[in-house]
């Protein structure tokens, strides 16, 4: 009973490592599992619908030619209008405040320099843009308004235009090298060098320039506000813009695949977060404990002792009740943060989460047998902090949890199947039946074998360790030279 209150005391009395490994860390972790869960549980949609981006237009031109009424109209199936008023500062701090994501100005006069440039065939005249400096919002934005401006432009221009019949049976015959007919032997697939579909092929091969020039009939504002019109309209036909489907493929990998219960698939990432956390307190705390035991005088005195064994095995055993603890907290947690997220944690198999607590309980134990080995070795607490920091990370980053394993090089998925933390989340995944859609009572029974046979690796080391220390012992201090004077 001395030997586990001693071993209460030490672990109390270096709080310290606990609150920062074990607490912190475990909020740390537990915030990343809450994006997955959250992830995991969230309904997919069959039609992909994309966010809505905040536009002003701003029109000074009075609504010339329709152009500013259309524009809106267009606007609304895939941004939100924002009602802004036209004075330098409301504009200056609509863009400042992030208030838009894009400004859309029609200046004066905007109406007449784009009626006239359809009529001259020159360049579309532009209209003034402010995007957001936050994101990309606006510059997709702007790409629709200049989507619009172009719809406008065709339909004017191609409702208008009018080209001679007989100018264009001329051009016809003249490049078919055939008579003016549609039955002649020529035909309509060969051309002015005997083979008109070539030009399915180099598109280059056909002289645009050789077309009969049309002619464009009197345009006037009607023309431009009924274009207007008509390209506002394609944005509200369901023919022309099609939703985007959403189609469900199945991921490469393999544990991530058939998963049918996002429920279990988020509680399961849980716990394996539960790897970091659980690595750092238990091998730093139980090495503390160990070196505490093994120190000078204290260590020669329990050496003595002759019930030396079972004061070790009594200590050891206080620090599994310790992980003991800490897995059953963290089983709670997991539970609590499942429900936490909107997901019913009564659906989970009972069966599977047994196993998952075996899983983490069986890590745990793997935890202390390397806490064990290192205090075994006498490592210091800068060197067991370094090493705890360094492999925990490693064990972290290669378990999956961080990302993906089909995100992994080629080259180093054969190493990750090396480490305790890939068998510790495989034998989760076993047990929720996570990618096979029940539990796998041999993957998991294979996994926590695994485990177990680290552990058991770890204890026979530092027991060797511990064996070759106690026989070639050291001075407990260091001698010292005292002088006398005579």
């Amino acid at each position: 009973m001395n030997t586990c209150k001693a071993t209460v005391r030490v672990l109390l009395a270096h709080r310290t490592y606990i609150i920062i490994y074990l607490v912190l860390m475990g909020i740390m972790m537990f915030t990343l599992s809450w994006s997955q869960i959250t992830a995991a549980n969230r309904p997919v949609a069959d039609t992909y619908e994309p966010a809505k981006v905040n536009v002003a237009v701003v029109d000074r031109d009075d609504n010339s030619g329709g152009i500013a009424g259309a524009l809106r109209d267009y606007l609304s199936e895939s941004a939100t209008l924002i009602d802004l008023k036209d004075d330098s500062e409301s504009l200056q701090q609509a863009v400042a405040s992030n208030w838009t994501d894009l400004i859309v100005i029609i200046p004066d006069g905007y109406a007449d320099r784009f009626l006239a440039a359809a009529r001259s065939g020159g360049d579309m005249p532009q209209v003034e843009t402010v995007t957001s400096y936050t994101s990309g919002a606006g510059t997709i934005g702007g790409m629709n308004v200049n989507g619009f401006l172009s719809l406008v432009r065709i339909a004017l221009i191609g409702g208008h235009a009018h080209i001679d019949q007989a100018a264009l049976k001329d051009w016809y015959v003249k490049m078919s090298g055939g008579a003016a007919g549609a039955g002649t032997s020529a035909g309509p697939n060969t051309g002015a060098d005997g083979d008109w579909s070539k030009i399915a092929v180099d598109p280059s091969a056909f002289d645009i320039e050789s077309l009969p020039e049309g002619t464009m009939t009197d345009l006037t504002m009607d023309d431009v506000r009924n274009a207007a019109d008509s390209a506002a309209k394609t944005a509200h036909d369901a023919d022309v813009n099609r939703p985007v489907a959403v189609e469900k493929a199945t991921s490469k990998d393999k544990r991530d695949a058939g998963t049918v219960n996002p429920v279990a698939s988020g509680f399961g990432d849980t716990m394996k977060t539960a790897v970091y956390p659980l690595f750092l307190t238990l091998s730093v705390c139980v090495s503390l404990v160990s070196r505490v035991f093994g120190a000078g005088e204290l260590r020669r005195r329990l050496a003595a002792s002759p019930v030396a064994a079972s004061i070790g095995l009594k200590r050891m055993g206080v620090l599994c009740v310790f992980a003991l603890l800490i897995c059953v907290a963290y089983l709670i947690a997991a539970l609590g943060l499942t429900a936490a997220a909107g997901a019913d944690p009564t659906v989970l198999p009972t069966t599977g989460v047994a196993m998952t607590f075996g899983s983490a309980c069986m890590f745990s134990l793997m935890c202390v047998a390397c806490g064990f080995m290192l205090g075994e070795f006498g490592a210091s607490d800068t060197a067991t902090n370094g090493f705890a920091n360094v492999f925990g990370l490693l064990i972290m980053f290669t378990s999956g949890i961080a990302f993906p394993v089909s995100m992994m090089p080629d080259a180093i998925v054969p190493l990750v199947t090396l480490t305790p933390s890939w068998w510790y989340t495989s034998s989760i995944d076993a047990a929720l039946g996570v990618g096979t859609g029940g539990a796998d009572v041999a993957g998991w029974l294979s996994g926590s074998g695994i485990v177990a046979l680290y552990a058991v690796t770890f204890v026979c080391i530092g027991l060797a360790v511990g064996r070759v220390r106690r026989m070639r012992p050291t001075d407990a201090a260091a001698a010292t030279t005292q002088l006398a004077e005579a």
